[in-house]
């Protein structure tokens, strides 16, 4: 239960993904903020179908890197608990702006605001699931937030597709729309305003749950502390499994207070530097596998490859949010079986032969005119979409958060998840002029990103499973730089 309260952060930020990707499409919002005009007939012009889309995601996840970059000082001042509660209610805030403006300024304010709150709780959900859970399950739990990720996606896609189907057709396959008609400007409005409703109630789940007990044995509230790891393993504070654990959790914060209080330049001390690389280099290449290109623009891409408008906008977006979110049960399934590293390898090797794949048959198809080869690039995105959802989608948020020491956990997981979303805004703000500039060419830069960081990982990257947040020394080393802590361990 506790995994799935925080893990409703991941959520939100696939509600997001999921409402934006088919916004974008709908009359009403391009009419709205310039991505359209009317002529005297009724008919639509375009005026500029890039600049919207692009700013739209930039400075949502500008606002996910500032959240990420705060959240380590909220996270270890506040509480996770508090934290987690305070990023839904940026969220909240950033929503509703969206839902009631009509001019861009407001608009991308609304976006910042919500990329500082889903930027908080990319951090702070899965720091809270690893500090709760226990160390046999830890990675299970902690790829919920994946899950509800892709929940989160597809949940807002069929909403979405309800809203469009219900108050007015996409209009993107005829050449007239009705734009006058107050049924348009509601579905856009509607579809940003049902994000408010999963932030709304993963604050009231949030505020029954627990505080995390490592965070409280940092802060001398010890009795809380044990109480806590209790009743999370179903058992009574005078239990011997209970008590050991606690003890463990106690030693782990002696030992770290007697050497100071971490801060970010001891992240680049031995023993530590090799684990902020790691969780950066892991955020940077997740990113390059071209996911979230894929799920902000997949309408887009659909069409690219001869999907009729209408089908790219519904049907085929639901069928893709939906295989992204079945595949996540596998990686669930197995991150406690196979490990990470092994994901991570396959997960590397299976996206980039898939992007291949996509290229070679949207090649064909145009080449030689043959329609029916376009069905060979939509069912390789799918390959492509369970080969990320089982592997590189839930394993590097369960991997960054466990690989750090309790001192410096909200610092190194910070730096990892600002490297997540630093690279994102990136990727989406040139992706639109990239792929309008080579078109399929850039399968290719995604296919063999696939492979560099199936190589990452062979090279930098250790197994963790079966090992505990207080023994992931014996898997990096100690940080022997930090002045008294080898002597201390």
């Amino acid at each position: 239960m506790i995994a799935f309260a925080a893990a409703m952060g991941g959520l939100l930020f696939g509600y997001e993904i999921g409402v934006v990707s088919q916004v974008f499409d709908m009359p009403g919002f391009k009419y709205t903020f310039g991505m359209v005009g009317r002529n005297a007939d009724g008919t639509l012009f375009d005026i500029d179908k890039k600049t919207v889309p692009s700013l739209t995601t930039f400075t949502f996840l500008a606002g996910c890197f500032v959240g990420a970059a705060i959240v380590s000082y909220m996270a270890d001042a506040l509480g996770r608990k508090r934290s987690i509660m305070v990023g839904g209610l940026g969220f909240l805030i950033g929503g509703a702006l969206q839902t009631f403006t009509s001019t861009t300024g407001p608009y991308y304010t609304g976006r910042v605001i919500s990329g500082l709150g889903i930027g908080i709780l990319s951090m702070c959900s899965p720091l809270y699931i690893s500090e709760a859970a226990p160390t046999e399950i830890r990675g299970r739990m902690i790829t919920v937030q994946q899950l509800m990720i892709t929940i989160g996606i597809f949940v807002a896609a069929s909403v979405n597709s309800i809203i469009i189907v219900t108050l007015g057709r996409t209009g993107m396959g005829s050449g007239f729309i009705d734009i006058n008609k107050t049924d348009y400007d509601t579905e856009w409005r509607l579809a940003m305003g049902m994000q408010c409703v999963p932030a709304i109630l993963m604050i009231l789940v949030m505020s029954f749950m627990p505080e995390s007990p490592r965070w409280l044995a940092t802060r001398g509230r010890d009795q809380e502390a044990l109480e806590t790891v209790a009743k999370l393993r179903g058992e009574t504070t005078s239990d011997e499994y209970a008590i050991a654990e606690f003890k463990h959790i106690q030693d782990s914060i002696r030992t770290e207070r007697e050497i100071g209080n971490g801060s970010w330049g001891e992240l680049f001390v031995p023993g530590l530097r090799n684990r902020l690389f790691i969780a950066v280099g892991l955020q940077f290449w997740q990113q390059w596998t071209g996911i979230n290109v894929i799920l902000y623009y997949q309408g887009d891409l659909l069409k690219g490859m001869g999907i009729d408008p209408d089908s790219a906008a519904i049907t085929f977006t639901l069928l893709n949010d939906f295989i992204n979110f079945i595949a996540t049960f596998p990686g669930m399934y197995l991150i406690e079986r196979m490990g990470r590293r092994k994901l991570l390898l396959m997960g590397g090797i299976g996206m980039g032969i898939a992007h291949f794949l996509v290229f070679t048959f949207i090649g064909l198809a145009r080449s030689t005119g043959n329609g029916g080869l376009y069905w060979g690039a939509i069912f390789s995105v799918y390959l492509f979409f369970l080969n990320f959802a089982s592997t590189w989608g839930p394993v590097v948020w369960a991997y960054q958060s466990e690989i750090f020491p309790l001192r410096v956990r909200a610092k190194g997981t910070g730096a990892g998840t600002m490297s997540n979303w630093g690279n994102n805004a990136i990727i989406a703000l040139v992706s639109p002029y990239i792929s309008d500039a080579i078109g399929p060419q850039q399968y290719l830069i995604f296919g063999s990103t696939g492979l560099a960081m199936a190589a990452f990982t062979y090279f930098f990257v250790p197994e963790t499973m079966g090992k505990s947040l207080e023994d992931m020394d014996d898997v990096f080393g100690k940080p022997e730089a930090v002045k008294g802590y080898v002597d201390k361990k």
